[in-house]
């Protein structure tokens, strides 16, 4: 059943345009998409016309109603936010006006309707921007997985949600992961992954750090990755691909792998990106967790104790 619809009443509005009086009928998340530069795909648009901001001709309407030519398409200021905040400290890595950039701790979902989220904690850990376009709350620009530790890129502002957006879209923000595999990779210690995933091109770059033996697996390794893609799941299936699965994957590794109270071994540790304000080029890098170094050093002390002589 369709959902009614609703009047506009008297929100502020952001932007509008008109439907040109030649156009054929279309829905109205493809037609915001091409009339207004803060949603650059029909996905942005979509999700925006589900929260309620967008209105034909003073009617908030859903994503998949057609809209005829002459209509007046509208963007709404957002409703308040009325989630509570999760009033737990995280790191702030990077943080102006317009953007920030935080340290996403393992085991909670980026954002979403659960009562604990990375994006629910935003307002207990940024400050408000002074700028005429802030968003209500900031607002993640993409998403880690729930398990997957790291950097995560913010918008404190409209303006800078719609840049970064279109800056993920075209492939120009660049990431570098680090995993801990249970195994080890073969060939020269590098090179890439170009498996499909779901029907559509995924591609991985991985680079061998450092090797080291394992009771349980007889190897494991620590990488770099690269995701020239962004698929969901890519580096966990594309190293499960490999025949290596990420240490703690409970999705795609090993039974026998999953090492207790451990979580998934695979970080966000370093990003570049343009800044949607200044143009400058931002590098940002945090160290690997410590529990990395600790699991070399406990399965070399315990190959050691089996194979003494041995070198680990």
């Amino acid at each position: 059943m369709t959902p009614p619809r609703r009047p506009a009443g008297d929100r502020a509005v952001l932007q509008r345009f008109v439907v040109a009086d030649d156009a054929p009928p279309q829905r109205l998340d493809r037609l915001v998409q091409q009339g207004i530069a803060a949603f650059p795909t029909r996905g942005s648009a979509r999700k925006a016309a589900r929260r309620g901001e967008i209105a034909v001709d003073g009617v908030i309407s859903e994503p998949s109603r057609w809209v005829a030519a002459g209509s007046e398409i509208a963007w709404l200021e957002p409703e308040v936010d009325r989630a509570p905040v999760l009033p737990i400290q995280i790191q702030v890595v990077y943080e102006d006006e317009a953007l920030a950039v935080v340290l996403k701790p393992p085991g909670i979902a980026t954002s979403g309707a659960l009562p604990r989220t990375l994006e629910r904690t935003l307002p207990h850990n940024l400050a408000p921007s002074p700028a005429p376009d802030a968003l209500l709350r900031p607002r993640p620009v993409h998403r880690l997985d729930a398990p997957t530790a790291g950097l995560v890129v913010v918008a404190k502002t409209r303006t800078a949600h719609a840049r970064l957006g279109q800056a993920f879209q075209r492939r120009e923000v660049h990431k570098r992961y680090r995993a801990v595999l249970v195994g080890c990779p073969g060939g020269e210690g590098c090179g890439e992954v170009c498996e499909p995933i779901e029907g559509r091109g995924a591609q991985t770059r991985y680079q061998v750090i450092e090797r080291g033996r394992s009771l349980r697996s007889g190897w494991i390794t620590r990488v770099d990755l690269w995701p020239h893609t962004g698929r969901t799941h890519q580096l966990r299936r594309h190293m499960a691909h490999l025949g290596v699965p990420i240490l703690g994957d409970t999705l795609y590794g090993r039974e026998g792998m999953i090492l207790r109270g451990k979580g998934l071994f695979l970080f966000a540790l370093e990003l570049s990106l343009i800044h949607p304000g200044s143009g400058e080029q931002l590098h940002l890098e945090i160290a690997e967790p410590a529990k990395v170094a600790s699991l070399f050093a406990r399965e070399a002390r315990r190959w050691r104790r089996h194979h003494p002589g041995e070198a680990p």
